[in-house]
Protein backbone atom coordinates (compact mmCIF):
# COMPACT_ATOMS: atom_id res chain seq x y z
CA UNK A 1 0.00 0.00 0.00
CA UNK A 2 2.98 2.31 -0.04
CA UNK A 3 2.62 5.59 -1.88
CA UNK A 4 5.61 7.46 -3.24
CA UNK A 5 4.60 11.09 -2.91
CA UNK A 6 5.29 13.27 0.09
CA UNK A 7 3.45 16.54 0.42
CA UNK A 8 3.44 19.10 3.19
CA UNK A 9 0.45 19.73 5.42
CA UNK A 10 -0.92 23.26 5.44
CA UNK A 11 -3.52 25.39 7.19
CA UNK A 12 -6.23 27.27 5.35
CA UNK A 13 -9.31 29.37 6.05
CA UNK A 14 -12.61 27.78 5.18
CA UNK A 15 -14.94 29.97 3.16
CA UNK A 16 -18.08 31.22 4.78
CA UNK A 17 -20.22 34.12 5.86
CA UNK A 18 -20.75 35.86 9.19
CA UNK A 19 -23.42 38.28 10.27
CA UNK A 20 -25.36 39.18 13.41
CA UNK A 21 -27.18 35.85 13.36
CA UNK A 22 -23.99 33.74 13.37
CA UNK A 23 -21.30 32.26 11.19
CA UNK A 24 -21.55 29.70 8.42
CA UNK A 25 -18.39 27.91 7.28
CA UNK A 26 -18.15 25.25 4.60
CA UNK A 27 -15.63 23.30 2.60
CA UNK A 28 -15.96 22.37 -1.04
CA UNK A 29 -12.65 21.37 -2.56
CA UNK A 30 -12.75 18.87 -5.36
CA UNK A 31 -9.06 19.37 -6.17
CA UNK A 32 -8.04 17.93 -2.77
CA UNK A 33 -10.71 15.23 -2.64
CA UNK A 34 -11.78 14.62 -6.28
CA UNK A 35 -14.07 11.75 -5.24
CA UNK A 36 -15.62 13.83 -2.44
CA UNK A 37 -15.57 13.24 1.30
CA UNK A 38 -15.70 9.49 1.85
CA UNK A 39 -15.66 9.54 5.65
CA UNK A 40 -16.39 12.11 8.34
CA UNK A 41 -15.58 11.58 12.02
CA UNK A 42 -15.37 13.61 15.22
CA UNK A 43 -13.46 13.20 18.47
CA UNK A 44 -14.52 14.77 21.77
CA UNK A 45 -14.11 14.34 25.53
CA UNK A 46 -10.36 13.75 25.32
CA UNK A 47 -8.88 13.73 28.81
CA UNK A 48 -6.38 16.43 29.68
CA UNK A 49 -2.85 15.37 28.84
CA UNK A 50 -3.95 12.64 26.43
CA UNK A 51 -3.17 12.81 22.72
CA UNK A 52 -5.08 11.43 19.77
CA UNK A 53 -3.95 10.47 16.33
CA UNK A 54 -0.52 8.96 16.93
CA UNK A 55 -0.56 7.40 13.48
CA UNK A 56 -0.08 8.07 9.77
CA UNK A 57 -1.84 6.79 6.68
CA UNK A 58 -0.39 5.19 3.58
CA UNK A 59 -2.90 6.70 1.15
CA UNK A 60 -5.63 8.57 3.05
CA UNK A 61 -5.64 12.38 3.12
CA UNK A 62 -7.63 14.31 5.71
CA UNK A 63 -8.84 17.78 6.56
CA UNK A 64 -9.04 18.50 10.30
CA UNK A 65 -11.20 21.26 11.86
CA UNK A 66 -11.64 22.24 15.53
CA UNK A 67 -15.40 22.57 15.87
CA UNK A 68 -15.01 23.72 19.51
CA UNK A 69 -12.08 24.53 21.77
CA UNK A 70 -8.46 24.45 20.67
CA UNK A 71 -6.58 21.61 19.03
CA UNK A 72 -2.83 21.70 18.53
CA UNK A 73 -1.48 19.48 15.78
CA UNK A 74 2.06 18.25 15.45
CA UNK A 75 2.59 16.74 12.02
CA UNK A 76 5.72 15.02 10.74
CA UNK A 77 5.94 14.09 7.10
CA UNK A 78 7.89 11.20 5.69
CA UNK A 79 10.76 13.58 4.81
CA UNK A 80 11.16 14.35 8.52
CA UNK A 81 9.77 17.88 8.34
CA UNK A 82 7.78 18.88 11.44
CA UNK A 83 4.78 21.20 11.24
CA UNK A 84 2.79 22.78 14.09
CA UNK A 85 -0.73 24.13 13.71
CA UNK A 86 -3.15 25.61 16.22
CA UNK A 87 -6.83 25.24 15.37
CA UNK A 88 -8.91 27.53 17.58
CA UNK A 89 -11.81 28.36 15.30
CA UNK A 90 -14.16 26.35 13.08
CA UNK A 91 -13.16 28.66 10.24
CA UNK A 92 -9.67 27.08 10.08
CA UNK A 93 -8.74 23.73 8.62
CA UNK A 94 -5.53 21.77 8.15
CA UNK A 95 -4.90 19.51 5.18
CA UNK A 96 -2.97 16.37 6.14
CA UNK A 97 -1.55 14.42 3.19
CA UNK A 98 -0.72 10.71 3.25
CA UNK A 99 2.51 9.61 4.97
CA UNK A 100 2.19 12.27 7.68
CA UNK A 101 2.41 11.31 11.36
CA UNK A 102 -0.27 13.09 13.40
CA UNK A 103 -0.34 13.95 17.10
CA UNK A 104 -3.34 16.02 18.29
CA UNK A 105 -3.56 17.74 21.68
CA UNK A 106 -6.97 18.93 22.89
CA UNK A 107 -8.08 21.72 25.18
CA UNK A 108 -10.92 20.85 27.57
CA UNK A 109 -14.20 20.62 25.66
CA UNK A 110 -12.44 20.58 22.26
CA UNK A 111 -14.15 18.75 19.40
CA UNK A 112 -12.17 17.63 16.35
CA UNK A 113 -13.92 16.94 13.06
CA UNK A 114 -12.05 15.04 10.38
CA UNK A 115 -12.96 14.59 6.74
CA UNK A 116 -11.23 11.92 4.68
CA UNK A 117 -10.87 11.14 1.01
CA UNK A 118 -11.16 7.39 1.71
CA UNK A 119 -13.40 5.05 3.66
CA UNK A 120 -11.96 3.50 6.81
CA UNK A 121 -9.36 0.81 6.17
CA UNK A 122 -7.23 -0.58 9.00
CA UNK A 123 -4.64 -1.61 6.39
CA UNK A 124 -4.10 2.07 5.51
CA UNK A 125 -2.92 2.94 9.05
CA UNK A 126 0.71 3.14 10.13
CA UNK A 127 0.44 2.86 13.92
CA UNK A 128 4.05 2.06 14.82
CA UNK A 129 6.12 5.24 15.18
CA UNK A 130 9.39 3.29 14.93
CA UNK A 131 8.27 1.82 11.61
CA UNK A 132 7.36 5.34 10.42
CA UNK A 133 10.87 6.49 11.40
CA UNK A 134 12.28 3.68 9.23
CA UNK A 135 10.14 4.90 6.33
CA UNK A 136 11.57 8.38 6.80
CA UNK A 137 15.09 6.99 6.18
CA UNK A 138 13.93 5.71 2.77
CA UNK A 139 12.60 9.11 1.69
CA UNK A 140 15.45 11.33 2.91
Amino acid sequence: METTTANSPYQFTLPGHANASGSLSFWENSSLFPEGIQRCFWISKVKEGETRGNHAHWQEAQVIVAMAGTIELELTNVLGQIFHFKLDSPEKGVFIPPLTWLVARFSPEAVLMGMSDRVFSEEDYIRDQNYFAELQKRYK
